[in-house]
């Protein structure tokens, strides 16, 4: 339980990461955001490695394998790629550049959707009995905070987020935000 409580610190880590994102204060952001993510993947390995295991028919693991793969692709790709990777992580100026197109027009926090099957997957995957809890925690402070991220930081961001927020959903896709993530993904 120790390493699901340090993954929960991490999240405290990403808090600050947005706070310092807002007030542009660079290098503090970009050594919140390195230890918070650290942080975090250092806790889901061990999560991962040290659990108690159930051993699920193989043909279970590589289904699990090959989708946690895909979901693992979906969150980097949300996070680091479908956003403008410098202006959002390295830049000391915060980036006001809303994008709402692809994974952002399925919904506004697509990663909390791959995150919290990525736990889902590994589970299945690894057998780590650890991961039920560690992923039911992590996804419902996730959502806390991207919460937190819509209360106190975008709208302060991004000029257009209030109009944002009325188009698109928060967390779960709609039948129309599916058709705009397809007709606005960019290959």
């Amino acid at each position: 339980m120790w390493y699901i409580l340090l993954g929960t610190i991490a999240f405290v880590f990403f808090f600050f990461f947005d706070v310092y994102t807002l007030n542009n204060e660079g290098t503090k952001k970009k050594i919140f955001g390195i230890i918070g993510l650290s942080i975090f993947i250092y806790s889901s390995l061990m999560v991962t490695l040290i659990s108690e295991k159930i051993n699920f028919p193989l043909p279970i693991k590589i289904i699990a394998f090959m989708f946690l793969l895909v979901v693992a692709f979906l969150l980097i790709y949300s996070l680091f790629l479908a956003l403008p990777f410098a202006k959002t992580y390295t830049k000391v100026q915060h980036n006001s550049e809303l994008v709402d197109t692809g994974a952002y027009a399925l919904c506004r926090h697509p990663g909390v959707l791959w995150f919290g099957f990525l736990f889902f997957f590994l589970f299945f995957a690894s057998g780590s009995v650890l991961l039920i809890y560690a992923g039911i925690i992590w996804t419902s402070i996730d959502v806390l905070h991207v919460y937190l991220q819509e209360k106190f930081f975008f709208c302060k961001i991004f000029p257009e987020y209030k109009t944002y927020i009325t188009t698109t959903p928060m967390l779960i896709p709609t039948k129309s935000s599916i058709k705009k993530c397809i007709t606005t993904l960019h290959y």
